[in-house]
Formats: C-alpha cells, sequence, structure tokens
C-alpha cells in the first residue's frame, strides 16, 4: 500500500512538472467534453504505445474535478487501450488541486476501441512509426 501511494505521489509530480503539448483529439458540445493526448511524451514499445489523454470537463463531475489525466496504454496491432493511471484536477487542463487518483499496478484487461472513438484518432497518429 505504501508502495503504490508513493508511485502515485511521485506520477502526480511527473505528470505536473512536464510541459504538455496537447493535442485535441475530440469533443463532445453536447456534455461539455474535450479531449487531448501529448504525443511528445509518448513511449514506444514495439506495438505499444503508452501516452497521456487529457479529458476536460466544462461540469464539474463526480467526485469534484473538471479535468482529469489518464495515463493510457495502446495496442497498436490488435486496436485496444487499457488505463494504468488517473489523476483528477480542480481545474480544467489539469490545474488545481489534485483531488484524486488511481494507479492499477495490474492494469485492467484491454478494451477494444471503435473507429469513432478518441483513442482510434490517437492511434492514427501514434501507431504510424514502430
Amino acid at each position: 500500500m505504501v508502495r503504490k501511494l508513493l508511485l502515485v505521489a511521485f506520477l502526480i509530480v511527473v505528470a505536473s512538472s512536464v510541459q504538455a503539448k496537447w493535442i485535441e483529439v475530440g469533443a463532445n458540445a453536447e456534455k461539455g467534453e474535450t479531449y487531448f493526448f501529448d504525443p511528445e511524451t509518448t513511449q514506444n514499445n514495439g506495438h505499444l504505445r503508452k501516452t497521456w489523454v487529457l479529458s476536460n470537463y466544462q461540469e464539474k463531475q463526480v467526485g469534484g474535478h473538471h479535468s482529469d489525466k489518464t495515463f493510457y496504454e495502446l495496442d497498436c496491432n490488435d486496436r485496444k487501450v487499457r488505463s494504468v493511471t488517473m489523476l483528477l484536477y480542480s481545474g480544467l487542463n489539469a490545474l488545481g488541486d489534485v483531488v484524486g487518483a488511481h494507479h492499477k499496478e495490474k492494469p485492467e484487461s484491454w478494451t477494444s476501441f471503435s473507429p469513432s472513438s478518441i483513442f482510434n484518432e490517437i492511434s492514427e497518429i501514434l501507431c504510424v512509426v514502430e
């Protein structure tokens, strides 16, 4: 448990200290949601990609956050995704206080993504280079 808390604390420091260059990959105007990712902090490992995704919400979400940054792992061959770490922020654009965090030492199972999802947009950019 202590190890997990230290890892989450480390990820908060790293995630907040990195100057991201976010690229918009989707929006839902009706829900007031906008999604971005940062290709410059992406990690490549064969057919796998790890990248941060920023989600902004105009309305405060359950838990008191207006944005979150989630570290996702994408499988370019099988077109699947899974989340590893999520940080919840009180303000838009991952600004303000961190009001929650989740980290999975064993990431959840893979989920397929549809052609209309933000992960399809991200994979079309990140999976071009092996």
